[in-house]
């Protein structure tokens, strides 16, 4: 009896202890949970007014884009950069048919091609921007490099060329770049662009300075230097560099070959059997 009382004695603190554990997780296990809980309806809480803020936002800016993009634009309110010769009054008469619109209707890749047709402008970027609500146009004219007239049955018209052999209007050209030009072409025409082109993009070789192109009725071109008065060169220019070379070493060895006469035109039709016409430089004595 003793021996079993004691046993006894001995087993129940550790039931009690197994009790006091279960109890103890159970709390924690409460608190684990409600601390959870909460966790998770205050990040569904920030979630929500997140929701909520970016979505009032959003739908405040579309209304406002919608408002702005809907409202019709005039002129006064583009922005234009590079503009030398062209001037904004040109560009705004140009655009007429595009206002007024709103900036949903106005179409940047339209105008670019219109205005590209209209006017000398090489390069153009139009965008729109809608707060405020403006069209940019980015404007590169065309850069003139020699004088030039179109000859028509009644009259005659002055211009000017770029590099790619385009016309210029000469009303669109800024009276500085007008002066520091020196080169002309006569009788331009398209059907000599081509070869006006390679004739431009060569005049550095030229030891004389290139002064004139010209087109004659046959279509036959000839060239005005500051050495020789006139240089034929033919309907075409397929032997040009060989013309040029030819009549750099004559521009070299003439003045040893010829005394008191004056080259009055240098026939290079054939650069290998170059012709030239003289004539005699009278001294007049008192």
């Amino acid at each position: 009896m003793d021996g079993q009382t004691y046993v006894q004695g001995k087993m129940r603190p550790l039931k009690s202890n197994k009790r006091r554990n279960r109890k103890s997780n159970k709390n924690n296990r409460s608190s684990t949970e409600k601390v959870s809980f909460i966790i998770q309806n205050k990040n569904f809480l920030i979630e929500l007014w997140q929701l909520l803020f970016f979505s009032s936002t959003s739908i405040f800016l579309i209304l406002i884009f919608l408002n702005q993009a809907w409202k019709p634009i005039s002129f006064d309110q583009t922005k234009i950069i590079g503009l030398s010769g062209i001037t904004k009054n040109d560009i705004k008469i140009t655009t007429s048919i595009f206002y007024p619109k709103n900036l949903l209707e106005l179409n940047p890749k339209e105008i670019e091609s219109y205005l590209t047709k209209k006017l000398p402008i090489k390069g153009i970027s139009v965008s729109r921007k809608f707060f405020p609500p403006e069209i940019h146009l980015n404007i590169l004219e065309r850069e003139p490099i020699a004088f030039a007239t179109k000859v028509f049955p009644e009259r005659i018209e002055k211009g000017m060329i770029d590099i790619e052999g385009s016309w210029i209007p000469l009303q669109f050209v800024n009276k500085k770049k007008q002066s520091k030009i020196k080169l002309s072409i006569e009788n331009w025409n398209p059907n000599k662009k081509k070869a006006i082109i390679q004739i431009i993009k060569n005049r550095f070789l030229f030891q004389s300075p290139l002064q004139k192109i010209k087109i004659n009725p046959l279509q036959e071109i000839s060239l005005k230097t500051e050495h020789f008065d006139l240089v034929l060169l033919g309907t075409g220019t397929d032997r040009l560099i060989e013309q040029i070379n030819k009549l750099n070493a004559l521009q070299k060895s003439l003045p040893n070959l010829l005394i008191n006469t004056k080259v009055t035109v240098v026939d290079l039709k054939d650069p290998s059997k170059p012709e030239l016409k003289i004539e005699k430089i009278l001294n007049h004595k008192k």
